[in-house]
């Protein structure tokens, strides 16, 4: 067999299931030897520095970000990639703002299959996502309104011009 015999979207499900469960495992094992407090800390600010390379991977992809629908599908496509698969709806689309509501995330869905906790899961995403629209462009910035990982029944989250 040769690596060419695997159909491109099955390397690219398992190595980012792979991804994943390695961050989830690293997550969890540190949780134990360091406790919450410490383990948040590190988290926020690898997710931080993964948010700032979503500017890099948009640019050599050659994926436009000019406005918030552009910035917002930069954002999404990027994510998927790196992520895996979302499922979302647009609820509202300008230039000036989109507002996406999301109904599958591929990182609470791991986190689950692994029954790795979910603790910090709300924090280190809204660090990442902020980061990721704000490097895409300076002047939009990214906040969720719903979170699954935090109870809700889907995340609802706006892209749109800085106040």
């Amino acid at each position: 067999m040769e690596l060419e015999d695997i159909p491109a979207e099955v390397r690219w499900e398992i190595a980012t299931k792979s991804a994943q469960s390695l961050s989830i495992g690293y997550g969890m094992a540190f949780r134990q030897i360091l406790g919450e407090e410490t383990v948040a800390q590190v988290e926020e600010a690898i997710w931080a520095e993964g948010g700032k390379e979503i500017k890099n991977i948009a640019d050599s992809l050659g994926l436009p970000a000019g406005n918030a629908i552009e910035v917002d599908d930069a954002f999404g496509f990027v994510g998927m990639i790196l992520l895996g698969k979302f499922e979302y709806e647009t609820l509202e689309a300008t230039n000036e703002r989109v507002v996406q509501r999301v109904t599958s995330c591929p990182n609470l869905n791991a986190l689950k299959e692994m029954n790795a906790p979910i603790v910090s899961t709300s924090h280190i995403c809204q660090v990442y996502s902020t980061i990721a629209v704000e490097e895409l462009n300076p002047k939009y910035t990214q906040k969720f309104s719903k979170r699954m990982c935090a109870g809700d029944e889907y995340c609802e989250y706006a892209v749109e011009l800085k106040k």
